[in-house]
């Protein structure tokens, strides 16, 4: 990847105003479904830093060792274990994450993707655990969810399940975050009915607020609109993973309102 200060510059411009004008509170990616590579993570990561953010990163399973030593020599935030079903592999999760920085004498937030119905029904039991007062956070991924109970995303009982989650996990004071097929159409509803502290995209994470609400459509379309600048800046670096990218903004066409002209972070 090759480096280009003022792209990065003009990114954390954009990003700075994210979080003074939408609610915008942090980033965040991933080697799993984002597959993102460490120097890609660096890349968000300096993004972050500069624009006075935090990144978190969706590590590629409960004991990724490699994902864990990446993130924590890179200086995230946040790791965050995804398909968390059981009680062993939230243990597990934080046991190998708690050795991982001793031995490297480094510290991140640790955090778990809740994103099936099994989890749903072990939530309980692993809420009973010294791992689970471990984690700072917990995200509820209703794309994956309503997969696993068969549903489409906006089905009224993912919904439910939903709600329902969030309520039992902010009784354990975790802070709680809910992404999976947010879109402008549905994003009112979700910020007025789901007592979520955050809300995110694949790579974009606001505050949950009563600002936030007021304008929610508006907000996540500025989102998604900083996701495609992020990926238009990683072609022009990264010509590699050029038609990767692409391919991912094509995939955020579908999710934004009408097009317009709009400010790129590459112009």
């Amino acid at each position: 990847m090759r480096h280009n200060p003022h792209l990065i510059a003009v990114l954390q411009d954009n990003l700075r105003q994210l979080r003074e004008r939408h609610n915008v509170v942090g980033l965040k990616t991933g080697t799993e479904i984002e597959d993102m590579d460490a120097h890609e993570i660096a890349l968000m990561n300096e993004i972050c830093v500069g624009a006075g953010l935090t990144l978190s990163v969706k590590i590629g399973g409960p004991e990724a060792r490699r994902d864990m030593r990446d993130c924590l020599s890179i200086g995230v935030d946040a790791i965050l274990a995804p398909m968390v079903e059981t009680v062993y592999a939230l243990v597990n999760f934080v046991d190998t994450a708690k050795m991982i920085m001793s031995e490297a004498g480094k510290k991140a937030r640790l955090a778990m993707n809740l994103e099936t119905a099994t989890t749903v029904q072990n939530l309980d039991s692993m809420i009973a655990t010294n791992a689970f007062a471990e984690l700072s956070q917990v995200t509820i991924g209703r794309g994956d969810l309503s997969k696993s109970m068969n549903l489409t995303v906006d089905d009224e009982e993912v919904l439910t399940v939903t709600r329902h989650t969030l309520a039992r996990l902010n009784r354990q004071h975790k802070v709680t975050s809910v992404g999976g097929g947010l879109s402008v159409q549905n994003i009112g509803q979700m910020a007025e009915i789901l007592p979520a502290a955050r809300f995110n995209t694949r790579h974009v994470v606001f505050e949950n607020c009563e600002v936030f609400g007021r304008n929610a459509a508006q907000n996540l379309t500025e989102g998604l609109y900083f996701e495609q600048a992020l990926y238009e800046a990683m072609a022009q670096m990264n010509p590699a993973r050029e038609a990767f990218y692409r391919g991912r903004n094509r995939q955020l066409e579908e999710r934004l309102p009408v097009l317009r002209i709009r400010r790129t972070a590459v112009s």
